[in-house]
């Protein structure tokens, strides 16, 4: 199945620049606006956390009112759907600027907490996932990720930011069910099939990627950096784009699991040479000085982790540091293991049980005060051979 991704450069986030970009950008990937019309449209942005947009940790809030204007030119029923891992939505969205966005442009907020269950028969192994209820009652889904890396799934992108349509705590929970990089990722997976066809009436659906400043390093929290990539990607078909957006930044595409496997699941485009990129050449735009997560634990072979001991020796673990912990607790709330307890009288950081931590590294994605690193195992280079 051939798709189109939509390559522009756009190098700042000037309201104007940036809205002829993302413009241009859609009309590229061969979607068509004018058939939003009537239709209901939820915009599903990257709010991972109440940071500055200078950050990078989510979709800045001017790239967010550039797509939201462009669907408000051609349907006034635009509700946006979003629900952060742990802070509340509204404060998050004050705190970023989005509360202000959505008043300005008439945007309803959606109520995330109220969850049905979406099936899908093809699905590999999860048929049936709570979703928030708001995506039932819309006709299509603009999802706008931020290109970020991430110390878990090597990268996240259109596919990885759909997780975000589970409410809440209960994408934490979901890293208990599916810890491991490859079985996430096949949950991943089966989300974003279920999204595309198990809906009663098939959803359309166009992907926004974010990709004029990116993130670096150890995303998709604070603790990695900010990155000028100067782009502005579109498609309808997410595996597709996350492929032409990792390629963009010169990131290992065999890493990224949703890409291969998502080729592999045929819900779409099944190879590389199925996706033509539109716009800007690729290789005229690469980023070639990007830089990874560092944890590397789960992005290379499969290692057999079927032992506590062995995975405190192979794998990397999240580690809080006394010189920058601030002793509030997120990770401690946000930690699907129940792993992490309150700080020992005298100390300064909160207690880990490594030999129940999973390696979501959810503690680290959530920390305001970027407090948290991934710390290598103590035989971790051992894997370098089986790598």
């Amino acid at each position: 199945m051939k798709t189109t991704v939509s390559l522009v450069k756009c190098e700042d986030y000037d309201r104007d620049r940036l809205l002829e970009a993302v413009r241009q950008s859609i009309r590229l990937s061969g979607f068509d606006l004018a058939s939003l019309k009537g239709k209901r449209v939820a915009l599903k942005p990257n709010l991972l956390m109440p940071f500055s947009p200078d950050r990078a940790v989510i979709t800045h809030p001017a790239f967010f009112r550039a797509v939201a204007e462009t669907v408000k030119h051609h349907t006034d029923n635009v509700v946006v759907i979003e629900s952060p891992n742990f802070f509340p939505l509204q404060s998050t969205m004050k705190k970023t600027g989005y509360l202000d966005i959505a008043e300005d442009l008439g945007l309803e907020i959606a109520e995330v907490t109220r969850t049905a269950a979406l099936h899908y028969d093809r699905a590999d192994k999860y048929k049936s996932v709570e979703i928030s209820e708001a995506f039932f009652d819309v006709d299509v889904i603009v999802n706008i990720p931020k290109l970020k890396t991430h110390g878990f799934t090597h990268y996240t992108g259109a596919v990885k930011n759909l997780f975000g349509s589970m409410p809440g705590l209960s994408k934490s929970r979901m890293h208990m069910k599916a810890p491991a990089h490859p079985q996430f990722a096949g949950f991943l997976l089966d989300l974003y099939g279920a999204l595309n066809f198990g809906f009663e009436k098939k959803k359309a659906f166009l992907h926004v990627m974010d990709a004029v400043v990116g993130m670096e390093g150890e995303g998709p929290g604070p603790s990695g950096r900010p990155k000028p990539v100067g782009a502005v990607l579109a498609g309808t078909d997410a595996v597709a784009l996350d492929y032409v957006a990792a390629n963009l930044v010169c990131l290992d595409v065999k890493k990224i699991l949703t890409v291969t496997g998502g080729f592999s699941r045929a819900y779409g485009v099944t190879s590389p040479e199925e996706i033509t990129v539109a716009g800007e050449p690729l290789e005229s735009m690469k980023v070639t000085d990007f830089k990874p997560s560092k944890n590397t634990a789960f992005s290379g072979v499969v290692w057999p982790l079927t032992s506590k001991t062995i995975k405190n020796l192979f794998t990397e673990k999240p580690v809080p540091h006394p010189e920058s912990c601030v002793l509030c607790y997120y990770c401690k709330k946000v930690c699907p293991a129940g792993a992490i307890d309150t700080a020992a009288e005298g100390k300064k950081v909160p207690r880990y049980d490594y030999k129940k931590c999973i390696r979501c590294f959810c503690c680290m994605e959530t920390c305001p005060e970027s407090a948290i690193t991934a710390k290598k195992g103590t035989l971790q280079w051992m894997m370098n051979l089986f790598d």
